[in-house]
């Protein structure tokens, strides 16, 4: 009798674990996202080696989230609370905008420099910096600090995702050209960005806006040929084409 009772039991408990276990099967595999608005976008890129691959927002609450990639935690969108007064530091950093507009083309090459990015809504426009082989020591300073402030955070998953804004790719540069200079020639040597002038700046100087089909290459290799360009003095994006959202 005991036997009998014993083995309905087990019978009954199988049977809930079967119920239990299509029951979380039903259940959906993902949960909505919570769309959360930013300030800063630093993105990182692979390199040779182990470099850590992210890409961290700052958000408007002054709170991080991160959507690691490789060679730092688990892939996954994770987010922390983040040392305050290390943000306040890097937004006083970046504040200027001759921190944007620096030249890069006196700075030694570096072979393995990842591609890192970084965008800030700034309140008088959207600004971009984008470095590939060459850097100063004041962007790596901002580099710096911000791969600090990622590293030390405490990190735990989360279902926040970033509110990206519908941003095209910037075309318009502002470029100063050396005297002697030709623009029409000087052009022919971008055609293959379908590169157009949009107006002289000034009459009497070597100052021009020229810009790029969006179409024909990537905006990012467009200005840094030009930055690297023999016959040209300075180059940087035109801001007044990016207004903060």
């Amino acid at each position: 009798m005991k036997y009998t009772i014993l083995l309905l039991s087990l019978c009954v408990m199988i049977l809930v674990s079967c119920h239990l276990s299509k029951a979380a099967k039903a259940m959906p595999a993902e949960v909505a996202p919570d769309w959360v608005p930013w300030v800063i976008k630093y993105e990182r890129s692979p390199c040779f080696g182990d470099c850590p691959v992210y890409v961290f927002y700052l958000l408007d609450d002054n709170n991080g989230l991160i959507e690691v990639k490789r060679n730092l935690l688990e892939p996954g969108w994770y987010q922390a609370p983040l040392d305050q007064e290390a943000v306040h530091e890097i937004i006083m950093d970046i504040e200027p905008l001759s921190w944007w507009n620096e030249n890069l083309r006196e700075q030694p090459e570096i072979a393995d420099l990842p591609v890192t990015s970084i965008l800030y809504k700034h309140k008088d426009g959207l600004r971009r910096c984008v470095v590939q082989n060459r850097i100063s020591n004041q962007v790596a300073d901002v580099f710096q600090k911000m791969e600090h402030l990622v590293s030390e955070a405490r990190w735990v998953l989360t279902n926040d995702r970033p509110l990206e804004p519908n941003l095209p790719e910037p075309t318009d540069v502002i470029v100063q050209l050396k005297e002697g200079i030709d623009i029409q020639l000087w052009m022919k040597k971008y055609d293959r960005f379908g590169i157009r002038l949009k107006k002289r700046v000034a009459p009497n100087q070597q100052y021009y806006v020229v810009t790029k089909d969006a179409d024909q290459g990537s905006s990012n290799d467009f200005f840094q040929y030009i930055k690297l360009d023999e016959e040209v003095i300075d180059a940087q994006w035109d801001a007044t084409l990016s207004p903060r959202e």
